[in-house]
């Protein structure tokens, strides 16, 4: 279990219970957490264990309409009581009816069932109808992603402004966030190791920026798997440890870390001692498989109502916007600068509606300012055959969206300007690249 003592939310006007839970297709979990109290808590199917991964996994008995879910649901087939279904991300993404007992299902709708029994666990600690936030973290909210939770969301009948949505990375970072400074002050290394190969993830800050630019890079090991080496021969122990060696060092060799996070069960067999022995140099080690999970109830708690340490960071993930939107407008008399878009938020919840009025030009252009030290470039959307008015006598509705991390979405619709200038309904949109 990754665990470290801190403090709770502190500052926090209102006391609030957040839930977390960590989708993938091999294990899932969930977490609560009262912003009152130190840290968030995992649940467990059984009641008083430490059994915090749930089989990402749904059977149905044969015969009735009636599924459980997790373990209950593994082995279903084999013991000739149900039939299971596995891998239910995946199946969601791919979009292709499941078939059980001659019977079509949206594996959508078998996401949501699994998604239902999951914070079902929950009943009794944290009920929905008192819980402020549900932040779902996954490997990857792209566009597809998002689409199938918000929709499983919508079977569940949560409202949607209850439920964001977030990365493992962002996960990880909103966990470190709440721990000791200690554990961070410089790079962190987090080992994730899974069926699919070890994933890193190291996170970084660059101090001299206000506010600390916080960044995660993800490596991806496909040949170095998780196995079972509880009874493994000391050779395979020890060749397993060796490559895993050679993989710290490469990374880490010559550059300071703080603390070193091992998640997963792989990590399990007592094989990579050399490898424990050279990362404990002078660094804080960990191991566990609740950071996601414990990470999305930070994160949930911090879109509420941000942090102190919150405040003097923000996080650049692949799935943040890189780089400020806005415009210069005249208010009460003065040309002023105005946000539209903000950087650091996640792409899927960034969008901006207001209306203009507009001068004599015929085009409306932004400003795009990235924190990554590029220089500021100005954009148009240039609004032809508008219809001729004079000044200050065009009234338009703006609407921007971003479309992935990098491509923003812009849509201006001509509303005319009351009695005197009817609206033409005429729209203008274009696409920009921010980066």
């Amino acid at each position: 279990m990754v665990t470290d003592k801190k403090d709770g939310m502190k500052g926090m006007t209102k006391e609030h219970i957040v839930i977390g839970l960590d989708l993938t297709d091999e294990f899932s979990q969930v977490a609560f957490w009262e912003t009152s109290k130190a840290e968030p808590e995992n649940v467990s199917m059984v009641m008083g264990s430490q059994q915090m991964c749930i089989p990402t996994v749904l059977g149905k008995y044969y015969g009735e309409n009636s599924w459980t879910f997790g373990k209950d649901a593994l082995g279903m087939e084999e013991k000739n009581e149900g039939f299971a279904v596995s891998s239910l991300v995946t199946l969601a993404r791919e979009g292709t009816p499941v078939e059980v007992e001659t019977r079509d299902y949206d594996p959508v709708d078998l996401l949501a069932l699994y998604m239902k029994k999951c914070l079902g666990l929950l009943a009794l600690k944290a009920p929905l109808e008192k819980v402020s936030k549900i932040m779902i973290t996954v490997e990857d909210p792209d566009a597809l992603m998002i689409e199938i939770l918000t929709k499983a969301i919508s079977i569940l009948r949560i409202k949607p402004e209850k439920v964001c949505f977030q990365s493992h990375s962002e996960s990880a970072y909103y966990y470190m966030l709440h721990q000791a400074a200690e554990l961070w002050n410089h790079q962190v290394l987090i080992c994730h190791l899974r069926e699919d190969g070890l994933m890193l993830r190291i996170m970084q800050k660059n101090v001299h920026t206000s506010p600390i630019v916080v960044l995660m890079e993800e490596k991806m090991i496909p040949d170095f798997k998780a196995e079972d080496m509880g009874k493994a021969s000391p050779t395979r122990k020890k060749r397993k440890d060796e490559a895993f060696y050679k993989i710290l060092t490469d990374i880490m060799e010559g550059k300071m870390f703080s603390s070193v996070y091992l998640l997963g069960d792989g990590f399990d067999g007592e094989w990579c001692d050399e490898s424990l022995k050279y990362m404990c140099r002078n660094r804080r080690v960990f191991g566990g498989n609740n950071l996601f999970s414990k990470g999305a109830c930070f994160g949930a708690a911090e879109k509420m109502e941000t942090s102190a340490v919150g405040m003097k960071h923000v996080f650049l993930g692949k799935d943040k916007v890189k780089a400020n939107v806005g415009m210069r407008v005249m208010r009460d008399g003065e040309d002023v600068y105005m946000v539209l878009l903000d950087a650091g938020k996640n792409w899927y919840e960034t969008t901006k509606e207001c209306d203009l009025i507009l001068d004599q030009k015929d085009s409306v252009p932004f400003i795009i300012t990235p924190l990554n030290g590029k220089n500021e470039k100005t954009v148009s959307v240039y609004l032809r055959n508008c219809p001729v008015r004079p000044p200050r006598a065009t009234r338009v509705h703006l609407e921007m969206k971003m479309l992935s991390e990098r491509r923003l979405y812009v849509c201006i619709t001509d509303l005319g300007f009351g009695e005197f200038y009817p609206a033409s309904g005429m729209q203008w949109t274009q696409e920009f690249v921010v980066d």
